[in-house]
């Protein structure tokens, strides 16, 4: 079974789903996809999606309520949008971590560039006991241009979460070249869903991992799908998967 650390399942509060009706059939569509554990993950982004954690427990206690017989383990956490001062804001209770004890920090770069002085802002977030993990990646123009414009962060030892439907090509085939390059490099800790609405992105796992374990091999796919989101659920630490593609033969894959 599966455990999706990023998706917008949180009625009413960012782009996501827009009511507690259609969360409900989001969670019957994320079982048929063997989903068991979902982090709620709503944007915390002071110039869209100004939420603060009050209201958002709030709403997410409700929603737990109203779920109570869909199967799926619930728990709240945020997709934060970079700001300099992100381990202060942890501090002062005005972002919310993700997984057991508040471990890791689910954090959305500007899209067109890596900002000046992210190492020290992630740094400093690593000395205050959280660890960063990178949302999408692979959908920011600049690590589409030059993936190693993220080298520095992965050498410090910030974690990446790439997006299924970037695995299966939904993005086009840049992002899922993009994808695949990243996890190539042995920087991607583990895929989720970044579902919104069900008419638009839906939950889904089972063909990225079928991708993943096509391309990479079932313990590559196991570790990226299934272990670390498990653990990052639980507040255990996670690392980064290293993805070698399997060779093609006469008769088939070998490996």
């Amino acid at each position: 079974m599966y455990t999706d650390v990023h998706c917008h399942l949180l009625p009413g509060v960012d782009d996501g789903v827009e009511s507690f009706k259609e969360a409900e059939a989001w969670l019957k569509r994320a079982r048929e996809e063997k989903v068991a554990r979902v982090i709620v993950t709503p944007h915390i982004r002071p110039d869209t999606y100004p939420n603060k954690p009050p209201e958002l427990k709030r709403r997410f206690a409700e929603l737990v309520e109203r779920s109570r017989d869909s199967g799926v383990e619930l728990s709240l956490g945020a997709e934060v949008y970079y700001r300099h001062d992100l381990a202060e804001a942890v501090a002062r209770q005005e972002i919310l971590a993700l997984g057991a004890g508040g471990r890791y920090l689910l954090v959305e770069l500007p899209l067109a560039v890596l900002p000046a002085g992210s190492e020290e802002v992630l740094y400093r977030l690593r000395l205050s006991g959280v660890e960063p993990l990178i949302a999408h990646p692979e959908r920011y123009v600049f690590a589409q241009d030059e993936p190693m414009r993220l080298a520095e962060l992965a050498r410090e030892g910030t974690l990446f979460q790439i997006t299924t439907h970037s695995v299966t090509g939904g993005f086009g085939g840049n992002i899922q070249r993009t994808a695949f390059r990243l996890l190539e490099l042995g920087w991607v800790a583990l895929i989720a869903s970044d579902a919104h609405k069900l008419s638009k992105r839906p939950p889904m796992f089972r063909e990225a991992v079928r991708v993943i374990a096509n391309r990479y091999g079932k313990e590559a796919a196991r570790r990226l799908a299934v272990e670390n989101p498990r653990r990052l659920f639980n507040g255990e630490r996670i690392e980064p998967v290293a993805c070698r593609p399997r060779r093609w033969r006469l008769g088939g894959l070998s490996g």
